[in-house]
């Protein structure tokens, strides 16, 4: 499987004990970008990852490792049907298993596969995912046994220590004369395109922190910058975690909330409670809702299509952050 993202890693975790549930035995290789190794690693019923430095451009290297594995599979699945995967999946073997033009982002990729699925693009993306392996692997599958999901990524120990984890400014954490409880919500603001971001997490955090801790994560400089400003509003900003850090720190949470990103999916991929804000792409495709993972969805200004998406429309600040307050409170009091 070829994938790069951390957004589609995560999207495409759940195919795997799908997988070893009809086809135990199965030998499973994950092809991804060598940015994403860490937590490719970390899938759970993976036998072998291998990382690509394609993002880095190094093609020759990565022309290299791909003659190594070449003829070694009796089955390729290109979930992620890009033209960059389906080279990648079409310089492995020739027995592959993908998208049709009409059902993937860059139809071009489709003349590289042997064997072609079609289904609608706007379908909910775990569903796509896990149709195109049952028509790979020949199984079928039940929309309840998701809501039923193992975690998809193991757990370590890695995770820092509790003074490296929390700034020193412990005027954050509540003592024991506090009105908060002890619940913790873990505040993912950030996302890949700043439409995806929700301007007004400052006031879920004042809300929120009458009832919780509340946490943020933040990954690069120029976000960190921003998240520092946030915390002003009554939140702790973590110190820097790599993605096994992040799983380990989540599993302290009682709640995620965040944009359509990497992180707040992989909160989804764990069973984690999420809430999941969405603007200008729908909610329905990009996650799936279950009891615990709610999804907020704003009103774009047009209706979505997902093959154009209009990066312009902010319309995910429209959401009102009382409604966010309202649903977390909800959760964390369950």
């Amino acid at each position: 499987m070829k994938l790069s993202a951390l957004g589609d890693i995560v999207h495409a975790s759940i195919v795997v004990q799908f997988i070893r549930k009809h086809i135990a035995n199965a030998h499973i290789s994950w092809f991804c970008d060598a940015r994403f190794e860490q937590i490719a690693r970390l899938l759970v019923g993976v036998d072998e990852v291998v990382a690509l430095p394609l993002k880095d451009k190094k093609f020759l290297k990565t022309f290299g490792i791909l003659r190594q594995k070449q003829g070694q599979f009796d089955i390729i699945i290109d979930l992620q049907g890009l033209l960059k995967s389906a080279l990648v999946s079409r310089s492995l073997g020739k027995n592959i298993f993908g998208f049709d033009k009409f059902s993937t982002k860059e139809g071009l990729a489709s003349i590289f596969y042997t064997h072609k699925y079609s289904c609608n693009y706007d379908k909910n993306i775990i569903l796509r995912n896990l149709e195109l392996c049952s028509f790979a692997l020949n199984f079928s599958f039940d929309e309840k046994e998701i809501l039923t999901k193992e975690p998809c990524f193991l757990k370590n120990s890695r995770i820092p220590s509790e003074n490296s984890r929390i700034p020193s400014d412990e005027t954050r954490i509540p003592d024991k004369n506090s009105r908060i409880s002890n619940r913790k919500i873990l505040i993912a603001p950030f996302a890949s395109e700043s439409s995806k971001c929700y301007a007004h997490f400052a006031s879920v955090i004042k809300g929120a922190k009458e009832f919780a801790q509340c946490f943020l994560v933040a990954g690069s400089e120029p976000e960190r910058k921003k998240a520092t400003k946030l915390a002003s509003s009554g939140a702790t900003l973590l110190a820097p975690l790599d993605l096994a850090q992040i799983l380990e720190f989540m599993d302290t949470c009682d709640l995620i909330i965040g944009n359509d990103s990497g992180i707040t999916h992989l909160a989804w991929a764990q069973n984690y409670a999420t809430i999941t804000l969405f603007g200008n792409r729908s909610g329905a495709r990009n996650a799936f809702a279950t009891p615990k993972n709610l999804i907020i969805q704003a009103t774009p200004k047009h209706e979505i299509d997902a093959f154009h998406i209009d990066k312009s429309d902010f319309c995910i600040n429209d959401i009102d952050p009382a409604q966010i307050i309202a649903k977390a409170k909800v959760i964390c009091d369950a």
